[in-house]
């Protein structure tokens, strides 16, 4: 738990396209169709009048695309690859798109229990919104990169005591985390971390009740509110 880092002010970066409850990538695939301009065309088992006609189509009638052999086009009719005289058909482009979870590149820093969750907090500890979670466990505890990033602070200063911020690019977008409360700190500002490497131990330091490390996943820059989100998301909804 803490209480408001005062003396920290950096210009947020705020990056919109990804929905809160996770980081997700849009996939875009091109087929085509074709569409039947007249009503009667005759469906053949080959690309000329000499094949033999298996059905007709009326104009509307919408069919998949799949190749062109001189003055006919081949079509998907009835589950079979058929011809269809291309000047009675319109061919056009189809995009669809799949949005799917794509990996975050986060991972959880510590082991143990979460002993408080992000968002509304009671305010008895001077906040009214935890903008990280608290994750229980024992003084010495390894805390780790939760990915691979730069260190722009390690210090210990104000409510966070031992703390070690960090910037990442994840996905092509900026984000930065914070470990607090730290026992002892190994890295230093200006390094390059990869992910998964140890950056200090559990601790209780600053205002903190018990050993527990408190971690922030921002999007952009830092920027700190006691009452609201800020630039503040829910590593939950990012962890792999």
């Amino acid at each position: 738990m803490k209480r408001m880092l005062t003396t920290m002010t950096m210009t947020a970066l705020m990056v919109s396209g990804f929905a809160t409850t996770g980081i997700e990538k849009v996939e875009a695939a091109t087929t085509y169709k074709v569409k039947v301009m007249a009503d009667g065309l005759r469906v053949r088992t080959g690309p000329s009048t000499a094949y033999k006609a298996v059905g007709t189509v009326n104009k509307g009638k919408t069919y998949k695309y799949l190749g062109v052999s001189g003055s006919w086009t081949k079509i998907s009719y009835s589950g079979s690859s058929r011809y269809v005289a291309s000047k009675y058909v319109k061919k056009y482009k189809v995009t669809t798109t799949t949005a799917t979870k794509a990996s975050s590149g986060f991972s959880r820093p510590t082991s143990g229990p979460i002993t408080q969750g992000y968002g509304a907090a009671s305010g008895v500890y001077g906040y009214t919104f935890h903008n990280g979670i608290d994750i229980g466990a024992a003084t010495g505890t390894p805390v780790y990169a939760s990915a691979a990033g730069k260190v722009i602070t390690s210090r210990n200063y104000g409510a966070y005591g031992n703390y070690v911020m960090m910037t990442h690019t994840i996905n092509g977008l900026a984000y930065t985390t914070v470990y607090a409360h730290l026992n002892s700190r190994s890295v230093y500002a200006g390094q390059t971390i990869a992910k998964g490497a140890k950056i200090g131990t559990v601790g209780a330091t600053g205002n903190a009740f018990g050993a527990h490390l408190h971690f922030e996943l921002h999007r952009g820059s830092y920027v700190y509110s006691a009452s609201s989100a800020a630039s503040s998301i829910n590593p939950l909804n990012y962890f792999n």
